[in-house]
């Protein structure tokens, strides 16, 4: 199974909304939750955990995102690009085995994370957001990137 987009649902009333970020149907648990926030232009990633243990689950707060997912697994499928545009509401279940960055499409783009493993700085790895070898479509001339994703290593 890839990435897949999830449909949530939203309960509306005169109040304004509610919204199960997590649908029990989905079975799984994520231990960790964080938020990003995310200026136009912006590249995070592509990260992913080298046991390929992690699953993850997005959730976009605010803005449109371009996210891209790669498998990592040693398969038939390994190194095979998942994109998805992703608008406010709209949420990405990226299953283990999957390294994960995205593209800030909007002004202000706000992301919820919910993660199924504990941050373990030996364990969590990144490849650098242009590699050659993955000739990902980014469609940006000059992306906004962390120090430290601009130092990751490219996929050897």
């Amino acid at each position: 199974m890839g990435p897949k987009k999830i449909i949530l649902k939203k309960f509306t009333d005169k109040r304004g909304f509610l919204i199960d970020l997590v649908p029990q149907n989905l079975k799984k648990r994520f231990v960790r939750q964080i938020l990003t926030l995310s200026k136009k232009n912006v590249i995070r990633g592509l990260h992913f955990d080298s046991k390929l243990k992690e699953e993850k689950l997005i959730y976009l707060v605010q803005g449109k995102i371009l996210d891209v997912c790669i498998n990592m697994k040693k398969n038939k499928f390994y190194k095979k690009k998942f994109y998805f545009k992703l608008n406010k509401g709209e949420a990405l279940l990226i299953p283990k085995g999957y390294a994960h960055g995205y593209k800030a499409i909007g002004d202000k783009n706000i992301l919820v994370y919910f993660l199924s493993t504990n941050y373990n700085p030996s364990t969590s790895k990144g490849i650098i957001w242009n590699d050659k070898s993955l000739k990902i479509r980014w469609s940006i001339k000059k992306p906004i990137i962390s120090k430290n994703d601009k130092n990751l290593p490219t996929l050897k």
